[in-house]
């Protein structure tokens, strides 16, 4: 069976400096060099938004936003398109878009750095010093109903390295195909610095609850990459019979050695 598959990758920059974007196009019968497409081709576009300042609209995610501790609770108050109204709260509203000419079942991924991430094997989120939103709909979460992010009541999650930096990643499958031409519902809608997060007298990061913490990762441009990949719906069942056949088991799309499966 000829398999048409799309892997697309966007890289958040959370700090001073701007991460650009990357595409990875696995195809077996188009030109990767010029990125065309036969008929029946399975091509996915990643979105990312956010509310603009009159909170009237969205607009284009914007790069170089600055992590400060949040103020407020990211679980409180919501602005018209569900999103935390919290200070500090930074929108990073992420879609999928089917915009090939075939229905697709898609698979997204977060990563996010292990030294700021409980991650495995306790999966504690109020220990989380960079903490992130599951997607809304209408501010209902998507978590669990349009995305499935647990199997088995078990996290979909490895550990992985990611340009010499060590990263949790989480990944979650869309509910159903996505036909084409349609849009996903959110994936995530945000990120947000605990609000322990401090500055001690010698102008190093610190979190009060966990005065060890090496938090010196803040110093610099803090990454968390999203990765979508996409294949064609005709022939499978399953959005993990799909990517299994398409990637193989166990699939990291970020390359490099994985661990701590589950």
């Amino acid at each position: 069976m000829k398999k048409k598959i799309v892997a697309l990758c966007l890289c958040v920059a959370l700090a001073v400096v701007a991460v650009g974007g990357a595409t990875l196009a696995y195809f077996t019968d188009t030109d990767e060099a010029t990125n065309t497409f036969t008929a029946g081709g399975v091509k996915i576009e990643l979105i990312e938004q956010q509310v603009n300042e009159d909170g009237t609209e969205l607009e284009d995610f914007e790069q170089e936003q600055v992590l400060m501790p949040i103020v407020g609770s990211a679980q409180g108050d919501k602005d018209a398109f569900g999103q935390p109204v919290a200070e500090n709260y930074i929108d990073k509203i992420v879609t999928i878009k089917n915009t090939g000419k075939s229905d697709a079942y898609v698979r997204a991924y977060f990563a996010i750095p292990s030294d700021l991430d409980d991650g495995y094997e306790t999966f504690n989120a109020g220990a989380n010093i960079l903490h992130f939103n599951f997607g809304n709909e209408n501010g209902v979460s998507t978590e669990g109903v349009q995305w499935n992010w647990k199997h088995n009541g078990k996290w979909n999650y490895f550990e992985t390295t990611i340009g010499g930096v060590a990263y949790n990643v989480y990944y979650a499958d869309y509910y159903q195909t996505l036909a084409a031409g349609d849009t996903s519902e959110q994936f995530v809608s945000g990120v947000y610095l605990d609000s322990h997060v401090d500055m001690d007298a010698q102008g190093d990061y610190i979190d009060t609850r966990f005065p060890n913490a090496d938090l010196s990762i803040l110093n610099g441009t803090v990454s968390c990459p999203v990765m979508a990949v996409a294949v064609q719906a005709d022939g499978f069942d399953t959005v993990d019979d799909a990517i299994t056949a398409a990637f193989g088991a166990q699939f990291n799309p970020f390359g490099g050695t994985a661990t701590n499966w589950q």
